[in-house]
């Protein structure tokens, strides 16, 4: 029976990466093709521009951020699944509870809070809320002026601002012993003074452990959602109706511990990478590496391919246990940003 089960673990993994592999084909084949040899060959299909709703693509925890911004199949997971991969959620033991904060650039401040909380055989539940602050804008009209055109007016109009918001459920459950699943909905707004729009999203991931020593496959769909459109209260904004597409993404990855910690060995290194399909743009990839060492620290690092600015990353953190129901967790992330400089993400939290 052992020998059967290896078979059809192998047999699993083999068709998850039959299935990368063709996504991956699909991605480089979809390249306009000249029937008419006129000389000139067309561009690359780009998918740019096609979704708004861009906050929900942004780091939202530390972990992840420091590690390449790689979400699905790091694993060892804790509240912060709800907001990367759900089906990692299932490995919080009983309570856990995590807050990060992220200054964006042109100081846009963007908070996460999350809390998950295992039930046993029912499954593991929780909550989420994301809040992006653009901050306060000057208001700025325009004009005809005579031999000078159109000019900005900004004196005495007074100033406006902006944000993003987000809240959710989480439900994840251990399925077998080398499957876990779990899903994510929420509640999506964004304003604009008085133009708001809101809609929904909807996560689904998947882990399995394939067996061949720590190896694990990953598949999450992020952000499947109805379209939104902007609504005005006073009629400002003037314009003709646009649908706003969710910035859809389907994932694929997997990790390794290539050193395992145990009772003799205090020591762990994962590497993960994942492949990341959007529908906003081209195909990206993302790959990050965690070391923890005796049970105390964390030290991360990942790179970023085929981003317009960003690129690399690193990052720390550390946890320690107050007593045997408590554990205290604290995390730091640095991201290069190109042009924009950098952003650094600060994760605090809290095990039961």
């Amino acid at each position: 029976m052992e020998k059967i089960d290896m078979r059809v673990r192998a047999s699993n993994t083999a068709m998850v990466f039959l299935l990368i592999l063709a996504l991956s084909s699909e991605s480089r084949g979809q390249v306009r093709t000249n029937p008419v040899n006129s000389g000139v060959d067309p561009l690359d299909l780009s998918r740019v521009g096609a979704a708004g709703w861009q906050f929900l693509k942004l780091p939202t925890d530390a972990r992840s951020a420091a590690m390449g911004g790689v979400k699905s199949a790091v694993s060892y997971g804790d509240a912060n699944s709800a907001l990367n991969n759900p089906a990692s959620a299932v490995d919080v033991g009983n309570i856990d509870i995590q807050f990060s904060s992220m200054k964006w650039v042109a100081d846009i401040q963007y908070n996460t809070f999350s809390i998950v909380k295992n039930l046993g055989s029912l499954g593991t539940v929780g909550v989420h809320c994301l809040y992006m602050d653009y901050g306060r804008m000057i208001r700025t009209e325009v004009a005809e002026s005579g031999d000078l055109g159109i000019i900005p007016i900004t004196e005495g109009l007074g100033t406006f601002t902006a944000s993003d918001f987000a809240a959710g459920f989480l439900y994840a459950r251990q399925i077998t012993n080398f499957l876990q699943v779990g899903g994510t909905i929420r509640y999506v707004q964004q304003q604009i003074d008085d133009a708001r729009m809101s809609s929904w999203a909807l996560d689904v991931g998947t882990m399995y452990w394939t067996g061949i020593g720590s190896l694990r496959i990953s598949m999450l769909g992020k952000n499947f959602g109805a379209d939104g459109e902007f609504l005005s209260y006073r009629g400002r904004i003037a314009q003709a109706p646009v649908k706003v597409k969710m910035p859809m993404m389907l994932i694929l990855g997997m990790a390794y511990d290539v050193v395992t910690q145990s009772k003799e060995n205090q020591h762990r290194l994962t590497v993960t990478a994942e492949y990341v399909k959007p529908n906003d743009g081209p195909d990206k990839a993302n790959i990050g590496l965690e070391y923890f060492t005796y049970s105390i620290f964390f030290f991360r690092g990942g790179y970023r391919f085929n981003y317009d600015e960003e690129s690399y990353t690193f990052g720390f953190g550390t946890q320690c246990s107050i007593n045997d129901g408590l554990t205290l967790k604290a995390d730091f992330a640095y991201a290069h940003v190109g042009r924009f400089k950098s952003v650094s993400v600060i994760t605090i939290g809290c095990g039961f």
